[in-house]
């Protein structure tokens, strides 16, 4: 009871302290796939380096013409006299228009092709007028493409659109390569929280949470579309239980048969996996706040895909659903986590930020089969590279630090299936699967072996997700790392409501976790405000004098927080 009040109290005082805070505007989407910036050639044409090469003889034109030639015996409709008073002069019933002096019009002698004709008209008239008739408005036409005459008279050369008879003149190399049109962009997030949290081992007490994702991207965009540039993506978080995805879970030491090890020369050491990156022997990360380069490449984005060739995201990990979440926290895949338990990814990040060359289709065959199809793939040296909840490095020499697998020669490849039906209901449905070569040589590891899939359904106002992985951790014997997740969303206006539900097992750690989060946002603009709870039920190894049990790890967190999208 005491603790409730106290989670109850601290709760009250954090929602006074933040509630000027807001948070990230989004669409309740979880994809990393689907929040990454689109092509130039998909959001914007690019402008003309001044004045237009195109000659006027390569466009429709709007050349007057005078009306069609009358015949010489056309008659107008005999003139109804008025019933009523007046004066008139009246032609006779029989009136030849050529009295009126109609029009004469001689062709030319190579005769135009109309686009439009229009009748003649009779003459109107009104009382006590000497009258003569009126003529059509000039008639428009097409001018027929008569070898080099352009429409135009002949042996005079084509006219230029843009300034009045201007010269022809080649376009420079800065035009052609785009120099002329260079674009940069600053895009990211900031997100603050804090928390009431009962967690294992300490009294309850408020924690509190920053999250700074920036990215930047410098570009030039030719005439034919095609942009190319250069980007950085930096990151910095503040996260004092979780520090980054893994991490030590319960006690179970090397030395224990029950316990997962390895051999290294004369030493037994803790062994972790590369997916879960859980372990349960040696030190625990003490880091609160970490910063890391999580971006930095040279990019081609065209209308036949996107070309990526340094640090940044791997196909697996940019096709990845994952249950969609309203607030920065949610039951797999956060971004951060209050209670530090959290141990639930179905992301398939194999290599992580590690530099790689990788490529994305754009959508295909949509109009074909009623279906959008995209593709990716990528490759990376190695997955060393480290990160805010990514972090992998060579492994230490140190006997008392956990040894865990090492992969080089990483391939991803993703395929995403799209469609939106008459009713309204859009699908998209993913598959990824990552493979990586083993290079330490150590009998208790393999190969990495990781694939997973996700389902997202949007009807009006929801969204609905789920998602699973499964990965071999690089592990031989048994110590696969397996998740799932399914959440909803429901934003009918600037409120919004999510839950969300993740199960994770790490053989290698014996963890098993059951994790859910209710939340609750409003949105003000770019700006979102959030709360709610977060609660964790998890089981973990124990070793009491050499005997290894299950203890069971529950945690609590209720939470407010808010941001800004930029």
């Amino acid at each position: 009871m005491a603790r409730a009040k106290t989670l109850t109290l601290i709760s009250a005082s954090a929602l006074l302290a933040v509630t000027s805070i807001a948070a990230v505007a989004g669409t309740g989407s979880n994809s990393p796939f689907a929040s990454k910036k689109k092509k130039a050639w998909e959001t914007q044409q690019p402008p003309a380096p001044g004045p237009s090469l195109t000659p006027d003889w390569a466009q429709p034109q709007e050349i007057l013409t005078p009306p069609p030639v009358p015949t010489n015996s056309y008659t107008t409709q005999p003139y109804q006299a008025p019933t009523e008073g007046g004066s008139y002069l009246l032609p006779s019933s029989n009136y030849q228009g050529e009295q009126f002096g109609a029009p004469q019009y001689s062709p030319p002698q190579t005769q135009p092709q109309y686009i439009q004709a229009q009748p003649y008209s009779s003459p109107q008239y009104t009382p006590n007028a000497q009258y003569a008739p009126t003529q059509n408005p000039p008639l428009k036409y097409a001018p027929a493409y008569n070898g080099n005459n352009y429409g135009q008279a002949a042996n005079q050369a084509p006219a230029l659109r843009g300034a009045s008879n201007a010269a022809y003149a080649s376009p420079t190399f800065g035009e052609r390569y785009g120099f002329g049109n260079v674009q940069t962009s600053f895009t990211g997030s900031a997100k603050v929280g804090v928390a009431a949290v009962d967690r294992p081992g300490a009294s309850v007490g408020a924690q509190t949470i920053f999250d700074i994702d920036a990215r930047a991207e410098i570009s030039a965009i030719t005439d034919g579309g095609t942009e190319y540039g250069a980007g950085l993506r930096v990151r910095a978080q503040r996260d004092k239980f979780r520090r980054g995805f893994g991490g030590r879970v319960g006690d179970c030491p090397a030395g224990n048969p029950a316990c997962a090890s390895v051999v290294v020369g004369a030493n037994t050491r803790g062994v972790k996996g590369h997916t879960g990156q859980f372990y349960t022997d040696g030190a625990p990360d003490t880091e609160d706040t970490a910063l890391g380069l999580e971006g930095a490449y040279l990019f081609l984005r065209t209308s036949y895909g996107d070309f990526v060739a340094g640090r940044d995201d791997g196909s697996a990990y940019l096709f990845s659903l994952g249950a969609p979440s309203l607030v920065a926290v949610a039951a797999s895949n956060s971004g951060v986590d209050y209670t530090g338990l959290d141990s639930v990814k179905t992301f398939n990040d194999a290599s992580g930020y590690a530099e790689k060359i990788a490529y994305t289709s754009p959508r295909l065959l949509g109009d074909q089969i009623g279906v959008g199809v995209q593709v990716g793939a990528s490759y990376a040296f190695d997955a060393k590279a480290c990160g805010v909840n990514y972090c992998v490095r060579d492994n230490s020499p140190l006997a008392s630090e956990v040894f865990a697998p090492e992969m080089k020669n990483i391939v991803e490849i993703g395929l995403s299936l799209d469609r939106k039906f008459d009713s309204g209901l859009s699908a998209e449905f993913t598959t990824t699967y990552a493979r990586g070569s083993e290079k330490t040589g150590n009998a208790a590891f393999t190969n990495l072996s990781a694939w997973g899939a996700g389902l997202e359904l949007k009807y009006a106002d929801f969204v609905f997700g789920t998602s699973y992985l499964k990965s071999n951790n690089g592990f031989a014997g048994n110590g696969d790392y397996t998740a799932y997740d399914v959440g909803v969303t429901w934003k009918p206006s600037n409120w919004g409501y999510s839950a969300s539900y993740g199960h994770a097992t790490d053989d290698i750690a014996r963890l098993s976790s059951d994790q859910g989060v209710l939340a609750v946002s409003y949105d003000f603009g770019r700006f979102r405000l959030g709360s709610g709870v977060q609660y964790i039920h998890r089981k973990v190894p124990f070793n009491t004098a050499g005997v290894i049990s299950s203890q069971t790890q529950n945690a609590t967190a209720l939470f407010i927080e808010g941001g800004i999208k930029f």
